[in-house]
């Protein structure tokens, strides 16, 4: 359970110290976009808290006992979710109750995971029937480009790209991918079929993409994103920097 269910106390604990607990926690991240809907969904979240506790609905708390209220998150909150926390433990202050947060300890994400996090959003987006999917992305510094091909019993369909959480990820990718001796893919191509379930990955680190040649400038701002040895630039590219002098 999470912030995001609005009417349920999500956890009852003790601490290690015997100090009763109500956890709530918040796995989303508080980016600048979505922080002023989560402070709302928190501020509803505390007012479930604070009639539990008013109506003495807490049964685990014995009479008198001191308790806490503590949210976990994936970020740091913040102002209007600090000052929610603030209002909150001023309400539960004269019930002896204290109100605080606390960072989530996340488990260290990999490319792994976030592969399948796409593969997840593809699949949602494609056509009911379709039997297999082929997604495949240009990155290389600030130049994006992206195609989705579905192939149904129907036929063959291009969609307009990939849905945007997709896109959203790419980066996250990349950087999770890129290695001092290698540098990072410049093109990424993910291959679903639907019978087998399987998903086949595939990356460009050399080949120039098809299209109009990529400036100098471009390829430049991807190695000083991710840098990679002169050992590891295809000739095409150590050229086309040269000529920039």
């Amino acid at each position: 359970m999470s912030v995001r269910e609005a009417h349920t106390v999500d956890q009852i604990a003790r601490s290690p110290e015997g100090l009763l607990v109500l956890i709530a926690t918040e796995d989303r991240p508080y980016t600048p976009e979505a922080a002023p809907a989560l402070a709302e969904e928190l501020r509803v979240k505390l007012n479930t808290y604070i009639y539990g506790v008013k109506s003495g609905q807490i049964h685990e708390r014995r009479p008198g006992e001191p308790m806490s209220v503590v949210l976990y998150t994936a970020s740091h909150p913040p102002a209007e979710v600090l000052q929610i926390l603030e209002v909150a433990g001023q309400v539960l202050a004269e019930d002896g109750v204290g109100v605080d947060w606390r960072l989530l300890e996340m488990p260290e994400r990999t490319y792994v995971d976030v592969l399948q996090e796409m593969a997840a959003s593809l699949r949602q987006a494609a056509p009911a029937d379709w039997t297999s999917l082929t997604y495949y992305a240009t990155v290389i510094g600030p130049k994006r480009r992206d195609s989705f091909d579905v192939t149904t019993p129907s036929g063959n369909v291009r969609l307009p790209g990939g849905p945007e959480d997709v896109r959203n990820a790419l980066d996250e990718l990349k950087r999770l991918m890129w290695t001092p001796e290698k540098g990072a893919w410049i093109g990424v191509q993910l291959v679903l079929d639907r019978e087998s379930g399987q998903l086949e990955p595939g990356f460009n680190y050399s080949i120039e993409p098809v299209g109009e040649p990529l400036a100098a400038e471009v390829l430049t701002e991807e190695l000083r994103h991710f840098p990679r040895p002169p050992g590891a630039l295809p000739d095409w590219w150590a050229e086309r920097i040269g000529e920039q002098g």
